[in-house]
């Protein structure tokens, strides 16, 4: 049992018995060796399944072109098959022996195969449940030990149904295709199920099968002799009939192969994604765990697929089909990241969202690449963030001037800094409207209208916008203008010195007070004076905000509380909203107030296999009511880790600075490999003293002594 379960099973205890001891405080602290700098590998990102509170409905593996559920409560069951534009949300796969499903005992997660292990009868079984490297594929590897003294005849049932169909339109929720019947063909060793959209085809390498139409099981009987072992492959992929059935006969051909070549290909993702973002060690396992955790987003919500109008294509989910599309509100999320990871599909994706008219639409859909949904009022500010951190962190000034729908990037970028602003009357407030499409509360209580939080936000598109044309040496000097007009307004109009907290307005004029997390967003934007900075983060204490397990997006004392509704409604917050306003924080010098919030949360790095739209703040779970159970901007997580914590900005001239802040419960803390802007570094911080090594340079400086790395010429 290694640390994280030792501290996790001790915590389940203490929380079944009724004691108050936190998960967050349990994680062990031990010094860094200075001589091995830690690198990432798959073993950072399996879950044993002792750890694992996601229930099966919403638990599933991914390989950027298929994702499966895996129904981890018994060895070697599967359900549903995503592997868009084709789906079978009823797919059911389930080994049984001797007419029952064998129970599991143990399990373990890796992004693409569970590995699980049971008995029934004195039949040891395993069995590994893996998405083959590069297809619509899935491997059913089953191992069968006869544990008892005597010869067996095993019966072995593979139940087996599934309905299919072409899904041009993914939506939030997962596509429901149970209408779409199939027809079973039963062939040597392979069951065809087909239809009009395509087909799924069964095979195995192991003969005998019969295929049972009255029943849809596929059944063999298998002679062991006491000690021996017999593994039997199953192979299911899906697509085009000749494309399936092509695929299902390689991978037959050498299905040990096709497992140990996966594993490998995963291997090498991970490789490769560490060569382009850091590694992170600490003192504090937990604040690796969380960290690693985080970044897996990047490979878990990353589709290559051909039919794909971008590819690759960053979903906000697809666990079991949940959310393929893009929605802006996610996908810009980790807006400072993604550009260390995959700067083309940058590019890609704010084009796309730009081609469209996201001041009606918020999502991509990824089959014709269309914007679709309603808008969403944070659109202006997320499309914002990613122009300016892509040209920042990658100096590509060059995109600025790329030309989408008959407008320059920064064009767009002007245009939505001034989105609803009547630039030929003196700077107001915004009226945002009676659609509760912020908060999306769900009983009577409304946030409505002239909304201070997204009013305060738009200082800081306007500042970047403003930003981004003095970089291309045009600078549109109204916009700063604009953004500090504004400031006065907010706090003349809105600001309430008694409850240090905002109030919004109602269109008729009336006001009230909503305690809505979205408010601590403002925080180091500029916008705000010290005064009411402080005053909003007086306001994180354990009666409003906070709870042993993380931050609460409605104070407890707001009448709008709502405990079921975890990511606005106060029963927890948004899988983003924690890591975002922790990096704030730092940003503005509350470094305490900032490490308090990830350790509450920390326990989201190792008793969850992926971030879900929302955790809860006040116990160890997970919303349930959503199909966002893998959340794309839950890698934001590791964002303010690095650009937070370890304080690393970048200014639009292209100086580099670097302000660690190692928190109180990690007090040694070190990232590897961060390249960024023509610059490769490592840092290495303690409680008192870090060091800074980048291009051959090395710099020590004392805990709050920022570095500074000169702008590098870029090639």
């Amino acid at each position: 049992m290694n640390w994280i379960e030792q501290i996790s099973r001790r915590a389940a205890v203490k929380s079944i018995a009724g004691g108050a001891t936190a998960v967050v405080a349990a994680s062990p602290v031990r010094h860094l060796d200075a001589s091995a700098p830690k690198l990432g590998s798959d073993q950072d990102f399996r879950l044993a399944g002792a750890m694992n509170i996601v229930e099966e409905d919403h638990f599933g593996i991914i390989n950027g072109l298929l994702s499966t559920g895996v129904n981890y409560l018994h060895v070697g069951c599967l359900g549903g098959l995503y592997a868009p534009p084709y789906a079978s949300s009823n797919f059911r796969c389930e080994l049984r022996l001797f007419g029952e499903r064998i129970p599991t005992r143990e399990y373990t997660w890796w992004p693409i195969e569970v590995r699980e292990k049971g008995t029934i009868q004195d039949i040891e079984v395993s069995a590994e449940a893996v998405l083959a490297a590069g297809a619509r594929a899935q491997i059913l590897c089953v191992r069968l030990r006869n544990g008892s003294p005597l010869k067996r005849t095993v019966p072995v049932q593979l139940d087996v149904t599934g309905s299919l169909e072409y899904v041009k339109e993914w939506h939030f929720e997962r596509p429901n295709t149970t209408k779409q019947a199939t027809v079973a063909e039963s062939q040597e060793r392979r069951v065809i199920f087909s239809n009009h959209a395509g087909a799924i085809v069964l095979g195995s390498d192991t003969g005998g099968f019969e295929w049972e139409p009255w029943s849809s099981h596929w059944v063999a009987k298998l002679p062991l002799v006491p000690g021996e072992t017999r593994t039997i492959h199953f192979v299911a992929t899906v697509g085009d009939r000749a494309t399936s059935e092509q695929m299902c006969s390689r991978i037959l051909a050498d299905p040990a192969e096709a497992v140990a070549g996966t594993r490998r290909a995963f291997a090498e993702q991970i490789k490769d994604l560490f060569s382009k973002v850091p590694a992170l060690d600490a003192a504090d396992q937990g604040l690796v765990a969380f960290y690693n955790r985080s970044l897996l987003h990047l490979l878990l919500n990353q589709w290559r697929v051909a039919d794909f109008a971008l590819n690759p294509y960053y979903s906000t989910g697809g666990i079991k089909g949940g959310c393929v599309g893009s929605y802006l509100w996610d996908y810009a999320g980790p807006f400072k990241l993604l550009p260390l990871y995959d700067p083309g599909a940058v590019r890609a994706h704010i084009k796309a969202f730009l081609r469209g008219d996201i001041t009606k639409h918020n999502a991509i859909n990824p089959v014709d690449g269309q914007v679709v949904g309603s808008w969403y009022p944070v659109n202006q500010e997320k499309i914002i963030l990613s122009i300016y951190h892509y040209v920042v962190h990658t100096g590509d000034v060059a995109f600025l001037r790329d030309t989408v729908a008959g407008k320059t990037i920064l064009d767009w970028a002007v245009y939505h800094a001034t989105y609803k602003d009547d630039l030929g009357k003196p700077a107001a407030l915004v009226d945002y409207g009676k659609g509760n499409n912020h908060l999306e509360l769900r009983r009577q209580y409304r946030y409505d209208n002239y909304l201070p939080d997204l009013n305060g936000r738009r200082y800081n598109s306007y500042m970047l916008a403003w930003r981004l044309t003095g970089i291309t040496g045009n600078r549109l000097d109204y916009l700063r203008e604009r953004a500090l007009a504004l400031k006065p307004l907010l706090k003349s109009e809105l600001w309430s010195p008694q409850h240090r907290w905002f109030y919004f307005r109602f269109d008729n004029g009336v006001k009230d007070l909503r305690y809505t997390v979205q408010m601590f967003k403002m925080i180091n934007s500029g916008v705000l004076d010290r005064e009411q900075q402080q005053g909003l983060i007086s306001h994180l204490n354990t009666e409003e905000f906070l709870s042993d397990y993380g931050l609460h997006s409605m104070s407890k004392k707001d009448p709008a509380y709502d405990q079921v509704d975890i990511d606005n409604g106060g029963g927890g917050n948004y899988v983003a909203f924690t890591p975002r306003i922790a990096e704030l924080l730092y940003e503005a010098g509350y470094a305490a107030e900032a490490a308090d919030l990830l350790r509450r949360s920390l326990w989201w790095g190792w008793r969850v296999p992926y971030w879900s739209d929302s955790f809860v703040a006040n116990q160890v779970e997970y919303r349930h009511d959503t199909p966002l159970q893998n959340a794309f901007d839950a890698t934001v997580g590791a964002q303010c880790i690095i650009f937070g914590m370890f304080g690393v900005r970048v200014e639009p001239s292209g100086e580099i600075v670097v302000d660690p802040r190692p928190p109180g419960f990690s007090p040694e803390m070190r990232l590897t490999g961060l390249r960024i802007r023509g610059v490769a570094a490592d840092i290495s911080a303690g409680p008192d003293r870090y060091e800074v090594i980048w291009n051959g340079n090395s710099v020590t400086s004392q805990i709050g002594v920022p570095v500074r790395i000169p702008p590098q010429r870029l090639s």
